[in-house]
C-alpha cells in the first residue's frame, strides 16, 4: 500500500569500552561522539546489515556519533544507498559525569529510567527527557513525512529512542516500556519496526 510506512529504528552495536588513561584536552561530550564500535560490535553491525527486513531500504538516517555512522555504514554498502546524518538523532546529553554519579547514589532506577518517569530530570550540562525528544521529533517527523510509503532505516542511542518511543508507549508498573500492553525491548544491537498509515502509528514489532 503506497501509504504504507516501515520505519525501522536502529540501536547502535556495541561500543567500545575506553577504560585506559585519557590524555586528551576535549570536554566529555566530544569524547563520548567519538567513541567507535569495539571489534565485536563491528561483527553485530555487519550481521544487522544482512537482516532480509534490512533489504531495500530507500532512505537511511543516522546520528552525528562515529558509534552511529559505524553501524549504518554496512546497511548502506547492502543497499547501494547513502548514510544521511542528522544530530538531532544523537543521544541524550549526561552532562557533568561526577554530579551524574552523585545524584544516581541510592536510586532505585537507573538514570534512563529516572528519566523516564521525569520528563523534567536533568543533570548539569545535560539533557531531560523532553529536550531530547523534541529534537528527535523534529528529525523523526520529518523524515516520515518525506518518506510516506517507503522503507526507513535510522540509527540512533538507547536512551534517545527510548525518549523518542514514550510518544507512543507508556511505562509498565515494572518501568518497562509498553506498547498496546506489548514490552518493547531494545537490544545492543536492536532493532524495532514501527508500520505507519500516512502518519498514524499502527504498530511495533521488535525484529531483534
Amino acid at each position: 500500500m503506497e501509504n504504507i510506512t516501515y520505519v525501522y529504528l536502529i540501536r547502535h552495536a556495541e561500543q567500545l569500552k575506553e577504560d585506559g588513561i585519557k590524555n586528551i584536552n576535549e570536554d566529555t561530550q566530544i569524547s563520548n561522539e567519538k567513541i567507535p564500535l569495539s571489534a565485536k560490535g563491528e561483527k553485530q553491525a555487519e550481521n544487522v546489515s544482512n537482516i532480509k527486513e534490512l533489504n531495500n531500504i530507500y532512505t537511511l538516517w543516522s546520528s552525528n556519533y562515529v558509534r552511529a555512522i559505524s553501524t549504518a555504514k554496512y546497511i548502506a554498502l547492502n543497499n547501494k544507498i547513502d548514510i544521511n546524518i542528522d544530530e538531532k538523532l544523537g543521544e541524550r546529553k549526561l552532562g557533568n559525569l561526577e554530579k551524574l554519579r552523585i545524584l544516581g547514589r541510592n536510586k532505585k532506577y537507573s538514570y534512563t529510567i529516572e528519566q523516564l518517569l521525569d520528563e523534567n530530570l536533568k543533570n548539569t550540562g545535560g539533557e531531560s527527557r523532553k529536550e531530547v525528544t523534541k529534537r528527535m521529533e523534529q528529525a523523526f517527523n520529518k523524515i516520515l513525512s518525506d518518506n510516506i510509503g517507503k522503507r526507513v532505516a535510522i540509527i540512533s542511542h538507547g536512551a534517545a529512542i527510548k525518549f523518542l518511543l514514550m510518544k507512543w508507549c507508556k511505562l509498565n508498573k515494572c518501568a518497562e516500556i509498553e506498547f498496546r500492553n506489548k514490552v518493547i525491548i531494545l537490544n545492543t544491537p536492536g532493532i524495532l519496526k514501527l508500520i505507519f498509515e500516512n502518519k498514524e502509528l499502527i504498530d511495533i514489532l521488535q525484529v531483534m
